[in-house]
């Protein structure tokens, strides 16, 4: 297991940035998860209140630690505005890759934040981490994350049925791999 450190400076492509997530980005938070895409697509609870804005601050620190989550807030960084979040999760150390995983609110969309953000944290991940491979799946209900994956250069591997339990029904999802020669 690795204790994760994130980038101290923000890691920037033109109208995008990654950079790591602050107790005042809490109200922020609360009201980008009001959309109802967010947790229809996600792991994010619904509803989302400041409780769980909370909760989920706190264990960042926990999961940098531990070696289990490298999360960043995606930001547009000529305001520092929240625009979303990104993470690399799941990892397996042992085999040099981890799952990245990501939403933007409902007006950060169709401006190319995701596939620049996916792109950021995936260079650091390969770079920084020394990952080999990262992962990313995608409900296949959900067109525009697939759209965002092909855009950031991964590769559609296969289709994983009945993979995610959400909301008491069972999703397909369609698996992407991105490995490091290909950043």
């Amino acid at each position: 297991m690795l204790r994760i450190v994130l980038a101290a400076a923000p890691l920037r492509d033109g109208p995008t940035a990654l950079r790591p997530w602050r107790d005042s980005d809490l109200a922020a938070l609360v009201e980008a998860c009001q959309d109802p895409e967010i947790p229809r697509w996600t792991r994010v609870p619904s509803p989302y209140g400041p409780a769980d804005a909370r909760l989920y601050l706190q264990q960042r620190h926990d999961g940098l630690h531990a070696g289990t989550t490298a999360p960043y807030a995606v930001t547009d960084p000529a305001a520092d505005r929240l625009l979303g979040s990104i993470s690399l999760m799941r990892f397996l150390w042992e085999h040099g890759r981890a799952e990245a995983g990501y939403w933007l609110a409902r007006e950060a969309r169709g401006a190319g934040h995701a596939v620049r953000a996916l792109r950021l944290i995936c260079r650091w991940g390969f770079e920084t981490l020394g990952l080999q491979r990262i992962e990313l799946l995608a409900a296949t209900g959900n067109v525009p994350s697939q759209r965002v994956a092909e855009r950031a250069g991964f590769t559609r591997e296969a289709l994983l049925r009945s993979y995610f339990a959400h909301d008491q029904t069972r999703h397909d999802m369609v698996a992407y791999g991105l490995l490091a020669p290909e950043i």
